[in-house]
Protein backbone atom coordinates (compact mmCIF):
# COMPACT_ATOMS: atom_id res chain seq x y z
CA UNK A 1 0.00 0.00 0.00
CA UNK A 2 3.10 2.17 -0.28
CA UNK A 3 3.29 3.01 3.23
CA UNK A 4 6.67 4.02 5.01
CA UNK A 5 7.91 1.07 7.36
CA UNK A 6 9.30 2.45 10.50
CA UNK A 7 12.39 -0.10 12.02
CA UNK A 8 12.16 0.83 15.42
CA UNK A 9 9.76 2.28 17.83
CA UNK A 10 11.32 5.44 19.43
CA UNK A 11 10.29 8.74 18.60
CA UNK A 12 13.57 9.69 16.96
CA UNK A 13 12.76 6.42 14.64
CA UNK A 14 9.40 8.08 14.12
CA UNK A 15 9.13 11.28 13.65
CA UNK A 16 11.20 11.40 10.53
CA UNK A 17 7.82 9.75 8.46
CA UNK A 18 5.45 11.97 10.36
CA UNK A 19 5.50 14.89 8.09
CA UNK A 20 3.11 13.04 5.36
CA UNK A 21 2.37 9.84 3.89
CA UNK A 22 1.86 8.07 0.73
CA UNK A 23 -0.14 5.68 2.10
CA UNK A 24 -3.59 4.56 -0.21
CA UNK A 25 -6.00 2.57 0.75
CA UNK A 26 -7.58 0.59 -1.61
CA UNK A 27 -11.28 1.87 -1.53
CA UNK A 28 -10.71 4.55 1.32
CA UNK A 29 -9.68 7.72 -1.06
CA UNK A 30 -7.20 10.38 -0.55
CA UNK A 31 -5.27 10.01 3.19
CA UNK A 32 -6.09 12.76 5.52
CA UNK A 33 -3.39 15.10 6.62
CA UNK A 34 -2.18 13.39 9.85
CA UNK A 35 -0.26 9.98 8.35
CA UNK A 36 -2.46 6.81 9.66
CA UNK A 37 0.40 4.92 11.86
CA UNK A 38 0.28 0.85 12.95
CA UNK A 39 2.47 -0.51 15.52
CA UNK A 40 4.03 -3.89 15.84
CA UNK A 41 4.51 -3.34 19.42
CA UNK A 42 3.02 -0.88 22.29
CA UNK A 43 5.30 2.09 22.35
CA UNK A 44 6.20 4.05 25.24
CA UNK A 45 4.27 6.41 27.20
CA UNK A 46 6.40 9.74 26.05
CA UNK A 47 6.02 8.55 22.23
CA UNK A 48 2.34 8.06 22.58
CA UNK A 49 2.03 11.16 23.86
CA UNK A 50 3.80 12.95 21.54
CA UNK A 51 1.89 11.22 18.25
CA UNK A 52 -1.45 11.77 19.56
CA UNK A 53 -0.97 15.52 18.13
CA UNK A 54 1.06 14.04 14.74
CA UNK A 55 -0.57 11.02 13.50
CA UNK A 56 -3.85 8.86 13.23
CA UNK A 57 -2.94 6.00 15.32
CA UNK A 58 -4.80 3.14 13.94
CA UNK A 59 -3.55 -0.32 15.41
CA UNK A 60 -0.96 -1.71 18.32
CA UNK A 61 -0.15 -5.11 18.48
CA UNK A 62 -0.35 -6.46 22.26
CA UNK A 63 0.86 -9.70 22.38
CA UNK A 64 2.05 -9.87 25.82
CA UNK A 65 -0.44 -7.76 28.40
CA UNK A 66 2.36 -7.18 31.08
CA UNK A 67 0.19 -7.83 34.33
CA UNK A 68 -1.15 -10.76 34.34
CA UNK A 69 1.87 -12.47 32.18
CA UNK A 70 3.98 -11.80 35.00
CA UNK A 71 1.88 -12.82 37.63
CA UNK A 72 1.48 -15.94 35.41
CA UNK A 73 5.02 -16.41 35.14
CA UNK A 74 5.36 -16.37 38.79
CA UNK A 75 7.58 -12.78 38.23
CA UNK A 76 7.37 -10.56 41.34
CA UNK A 77 6.82 -6.33 40.24
CA UNK A 78 7.73 -4.26 42.17
CA UNK A 79 4.53 -1.45 42.74
CA UNK A 80 6.33 1.61 41.02
CA UNK A 81 7.17 -1.25 37.77
CA UNK A 82 3.60 -2.50 37.64
CA UNK A 83 2.04 1.24 37.71
CA UNK A 84 4.67 2.29 34.57
CA UNK A 85 3.77 -0.73 32.98
CA UNK A 86 -0.03 -0.54 33.47
CA UNK A 87 0.23 3.26 32.18
CA UNK A 88 2.11 1.86 29.51
CA UNK A 89 -1.06 -0.53 28.14
CA UNK A 90 -3.26 1.64 29.12
CA UNK A 91 -1.66 4.96 27.41
CA UNK A 92 -1.79 2.63 23.96
CA UNK A 93 -4.87 1.09 24.18
CA UNK A 94 -6.51 4.86 24.84
CA UNK A 95 -4.69 6.26 21.79
CA UNK A 96 -4.92 3.72 19.25
CA UNK A 97 -8.20 2.68 17.31
CA UNK A 98 -7.87 -0.90 17.04
CA UNK A 99 -5.97 -3.52 19.31
CA UNK A 100 -4.52 -6.97 17.30
CA UNK A 101 -3.67 -9.16 20.41
CA UNK A 102 -3.42 -12.79 19.51
CA UNK A 103 -6.55 -14.35 21.08
CA UNK A 104 -10.56 -12.70 22.19
CA UNK A 105 -9.85 -14.42 25.07
CA UNK A 106 -6.50 -12.31 26.51
CA UNK A 107 -8.56 -9.25 25.61
CA UNK A 108 -11.12 -10.70 27.78
CA UNK A 109 -8.65 -11.51 30.67
CA UNK A 110 -7.16 -8.07 29.97
CA UNK A 111 -10.61 -5.78 30.54
CA UNK A 112 -10.19 -4.56 26.90
CA UNK A 113 -12.92 -3.64 24.71
CA UNK A 114 -13.60 -7.03 22.67
CA UNK A 115 -15.57 -4.69 19.67
CA UNK A 116 -12.32 -2.79 19.49
CA UNK A 117 -9.73 -6.21 19.13
CA UNK A 118 -8.48 -8.18 15.78
CA UNK A 119 -7.25 -11.77 16.84
CA UNK A 120 -4.24 -12.12 15.21
CA UNK A 121 -3.22 -15.17 16.39
CA UNK A 122 0.50 -15.46 16.05
CA UNK A 123 3.21 -16.54 13.67
CA UNK A 124 6.60 -18.36 12.43
CA UNK A 125 9.08 -17.98 9.89
CA UNK A 126 9.00 -20.73 7.82
CA UNK A 127 12.05 -19.76 5.63
CA UNK A 128 14.33 -19.14 8.88
CA UNK A 129 12.88 -22.33 10.68
CA UNK A 130 13.33 -25.44 8.24
CA UNK A 131 12.99 -29.17 9.11
CA UNK A 132 15.36 -31.21 9.00
CA UNK A 133 16.41 -35.06 8.98
CA UNK A 134 15.10 -36.95 12.31
CA UNK A 135 17.23 -37.58 15.35
CA UNK A 136 18.70 -41.18 15.50
CA UNK A 137 17.89 -40.81 19.12
CA UNK A 138 14.51 -39.59 20.68
CA UNK A 139 14.62 -36.14 22.14
CA UNK A 140 12.16 -33.45 23.44
CA UNK A 141 12.54 -30.30 22.98
CA UNK A 142 11.40 -27.36 24.54
CA UNK A 143 11.66 -23.81 24.12
CA UNK A 144 10.91 -21.08 26.45
CA UNK A 145 11.84 -17.47 28.41
CA UNK A 146 13.81 -18.90 31.85
CA UNK A 147 10.94 -18.37 34.25
CA UNK A 148 8.88 -20.16 37.30
CA UNK A 149 5.46 -20.85 35.70
CA UNK A 150 5.70 -22.38 32.20
CA UNK A 151 6.11 -26.21 34.20
CA UNK A 152 9.47 -26.90 33.55
CA UNK A 153 9.92 -28.61 36.33
CA UNK A 154 6.79 -30.80 35.58
CA UNK A 155 8.82 -31.41 31.99
CA UNK A 156 11.53 -32.49 33.98
CA UNK A 157 10.18 -34.94 36.08
CA UNK A 158 8.20 -36.27 33.05
CA UNK A 159 11.52 -36.64 31.39
CA UNK A 160 13.15 -39.06 34.10
CA UNK A 161 10.03 -41.19 34.20
CA UNK A 162 10.46 -41.70 29.91
CA UNK A 163 14.20 -41.69 30.74
CA UNK A 164 13.93 -44.89 32.39
CA UNK A 165 12.32 -46.39 29.88
CA UNK A 166 13.97 -45.07 27.19
CA UNK A 167 17.54 -44.97 28.12
CA UNK A 168 19.05 -42.84 25.11
CA UNK A 169 16.29 -40.14 25.63
CA UNK A 170 17.78 -36.52 25.57
CA UNK A 171 15.69 -33.52 27.21
CA UNK A 172 16.76 -29.86 25.07
CA UNK A 173 16.25 -27.10 26.83
CA UNK A 174 16.58 -23.57 24.87
CA UNK A 175 15.76 -21.46 27.37
CA UNK A 176 16.79 -17.33 27.83
CA UNK A 177 16.74 -15.28 30.76
CA UNK A 178 14.94 -12.29 30.90
CA UNK A 179 16.03 -10.42 33.57
CA UNK A 180 17.76 -10.63 37.30
CA UNK A 181 14.52 -12.72 38.35
CA UNK A 182 15.08 -14.94 35.41
CA UNK A 183 18.89 -15.26 35.40
CA UNK A 184 18.83 -16.62 38.89
CA UNK A 185 15.95 -19.08 38.35
CA UNK A 186 17.93 -19.98 35.63
CA UNK A 187 21.14 -20.50 37.60
CA UNK A 188 19.24 -22.71 39.95
CA UNK A 189 17.91 -24.91 37.74
CA UNK A 190 21.39 -25.85 36.12
CA UNK A 191 22.51 -26.46 39.57
CA UNK A 192 19.66 -28.97 40.09
CA UNK A 193 19.96 -30.39 37.02
CA UNK A 194 23.87 -30.56 36.42
CA UNK A 195 24.09 -34.54 36.80
CA UNK A 196 21.91 -34.99 34.31
CA UNK A 197 24.26 -34.79 31.49
CA UNK A 198 20.94 -35.83 29.06
CA UNK A 199 19.69 -32.83 29.58
CA UNK A 200 21.19 -29.75 27.99
CA UNK A 201 20.18 -25.76 28.42
CA UNK A 202 21.25 -23.80 25.91
CA UNK A 203 20.05 -20.35 24.23
CA UNK A 204 19.61 -20.27 20.95
CA UNK A 205 20.29 -17.44 18.04
CA UNK A 206 17.79 -17.58 15.48
CA UNK A 207 19.99 -18.10 12.66
CA UNK A 208 20.64 -21.55 14.87
CA UNK A 209 16.80 -22.18 15.12
CA UNK A 210 16.86 -25.01 12.15
CA UNK A 211 19.89 -27.23 13.16
CA UNK A 212 18.50 -26.77 17.19
CA UNK A 213 15.58 -27.90 16.66
CA UNK A 214 15.84 -30.64 14.40
CA UNK A 215 17.30 -32.65 17.34
CA UNK A 216 14.02 -32.98 18.89
CA UNK A 217 11.28 -35.46 17.79
CA UNK A 218 8.59 -33.38 19.46
CA UNK A 219 8.45 -30.20 21.39
CA UNK A 220 6.46 -29.99 24.78
CA UNK A 221 4.70 -27.01 26.06
CA UNK A 222 3.90 -27.68 29.57
CA UNK A 223 2.17 -24.23 30.56
CA UNK A 224 0.52 -25.14 34.12
CA UNK A 225 -3.08 -23.94 34.85
CA UNK A 226 -3.52 -20.27 34.63
CA UNK A 227 -5.61 -18.01 32.71
CA UNK A 228 -3.50 -16.35 31.11
CA UNK A 229 -1.83 -19.47 29.72
CA UNK A 230 -5.51 -20.81 28.78
CA UNK A 231 -6.13 -17.49 27.17
CA UNK A 232 -3.35 -16.79 24.51
CA UNK A 233 -1.08 -18.70 21.91
CA UNK A 234 2.98 -17.88 22.65
CA UNK A 235 5.06 -17.93 19.43
CA UNK A 236 6.75 -21.01 20.48
CA UNK A 237 3.96 -22.76 19.10
CA UNK A 238 4.14 -21.93 16.01
CA UNK A 239 8.00 -21.97 15.79
CA UNK A 240 7.52 -26.01 16.58
CA UNK A 241 4.85 -26.21 13.67
CA UNK A 242 7.63 -24.74 11.29
CA UNK A 243 10.42 -27.00 12.75
CA UNK A 244 7.88 -30.06 11.39
CA UNK A 245 7.79 -31.69 14.39
CA UNK A 246 4.66 -32.62 16.84
CA UNK A 247 3.60 -31.03 19.77
CA UNK A 248 2.54 -32.14 23.46
CA UNK A 249 0.79 -29.69 25.03
CA UNK A 250 -0.87 -29.08 28.98
CA UNK A 251 -4.83 -28.79 28.59
CA UNK A 252 -4.60 -24.49 28.00
CA UNK A 253 -7.50 -23.69 26.04
CA UNK A 254 -6.71 -21.76 23.30
CA UNK A 255 -3.50 -24.00 23.08
CA UNK A 256 -5.74 -26.92 22.78
CA UNK A 257 -7.83 -25.49 20.73
CA UNK A 258 -5.13 -24.93 17.81
CA UNK A 259 -3.47 -28.11 17.94
CA UNK A 260 -6.72 -30.20 17.84
CA UNK A 261 -8.21 -28.40 15.13
CA UNK A 262 -5.29 -28.93 12.72
CA UNK A 263 -4.31 -32.97 14.66
CA UNK A 264 -0.75 -31.54 15.01
CA UNK A 265 0.07 -33.51 18.69
CA UNK A 266 -1.17 -35.04 21.60
CA UNK A 267 -3.05 -32.96 24.38
CA UNK A 268 -2.41 -34.16 27.84
CA UNK A 269 -4.84 -34.99 30.25
CA UNK A 270 -3.32 -33.05 32.86
CA UNK A 271 -0.76 -30.76 34.36
CA UNK A 272 1.39 -33.57 36.06
CA UNK A 273 4.96 -35.48 35.24
CA UNK A 274 2.47 -38.67 35.16
CA UNK A 275 0.40 -36.84 32.46
CA UNK A 276 2.97 -35.60 30.76
CA UNK A 277 5.06 -38.52 30.53
CA UNK A 278 1.93 -40.59 28.97
CA UNK A 279 1.16 -38.19 26.42
CA UNK A 280 4.68 -37.92 24.99
CA UNK A 281 5.82 -41.96 25.54
CA UNK A 282 3.46 -42.84 21.97
CA UNK A 283 5.20 -40.63 20.27
CA UNK A 284 8.64 -40.67 21.28
CA UNK A 285 8.49 -44.85 20.42
CA UNK A 286 6.61 -44.88 17.38
CA UNK A 287 8.65 -42.89 15.00
CA UNK A 288 6.24 -42.93 11.83
CA UNK A 289 3.22 -41.26 14.20
CA UNK A 290 5.53 -38.49 15.06
CA UNK A 291 6.67 -37.87 11.30
CA UNK A 292 3.18 -38.47 10.60
CA UNK A 293 2.19 -35.50 12.78
CA UNK A 294 5.28 -33.36 11.83
CA UNK A 295 4.90 -33.23 8.63
CA UNK A 296 1.11 -31.69 9.06
CA UNK A 297 2.91 -29.19 11.55
CA UNK A 298 4.71 -27.76 8.94
CA UNK A 299 2.36 -27.86 5.49
CA UNK A 300 -0.09 -25.36 8.21
CA UNK A 301 2.70 -23.26 9.19
CA UNK A 302 3.33 -22.97 5.94
CA UNK A 303 -0.17 -22.39 4.47
CA UNK A 304 -1.20 -20.15 7.22
CA UNK A 305 1.03 -19.24 10.03
CA UNK A 306 4.03 -18.04 8.01
CA UNK A 307 4.31 -14.18 9.11
CA UNK A 308 3.59 -13.30 5.14
CA UNK A 309 0.26 -14.58 5.61
CA UNK A 310 -0.28 -13.66 9.12
CA UNK A 311 0.37 -10.39 8.72
CA UNK A 312 -1.63 -10.37 5.56
CA UNK A 313 -4.99 -11.92 7.26
CA UNK A 314 -4.29 -9.16 9.92
CA UNK A 315 -3.81 -6.21 7.11
CA UNK A 316 -7.17 -7.03 5.91
CA UNK A 317 -8.89 -7.12 9.03
CA UNK A 318 -7.39 -3.31 9.92
CA UNK A 319 -8.53 -2.69 6.48
CA UNK A 320 -11.74 -3.43 6.71
CA UNK A 321 -12.91 -2.03 9.70
CA UNK A 322 -11.36 1.22 8.45
CA UNK A 323 -14.02 1.50 5.51
CA UNK A 324 -16.49 0.30 7.69
CA UNK A 325 -16.13 3.02 10.03
CA UNK A 326 -15.57 5.37 7.45
CA UNK A 327 -19.19 4.17 5.79
CA UNK A 328 -20.63 4.51 8.70
CA UNK A 329 -19.94 8.54 9.21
Amino acid sequence: MDGDIVTGWSWEAIRPVLGGSSLRIPGLGTPPRRPKLVSGEMLDLDVVQRLRQRADLVAVAIYDDPIPHHAALGVELTPDAAAALQRRRDANVDAFRWLVMPTLALAELAGLPVERVIAGENGTDTTRIVPGVWPEDPAIGFISGAAPGRGIEAMIEAARQLRAEIPTLRLLLWLVATGSQTAAYLATLREAIRRDRWIEVESVEPDQQSSAYRQATLFCISHPGHPYWDATLPVKIFDALAAGRPLVITPRTETRRLVERYDVGLVATGDSADELAAAMRPLLVDGARSRELGARARRVAEELYDWPKVGDRIASAILEREGQRLESR
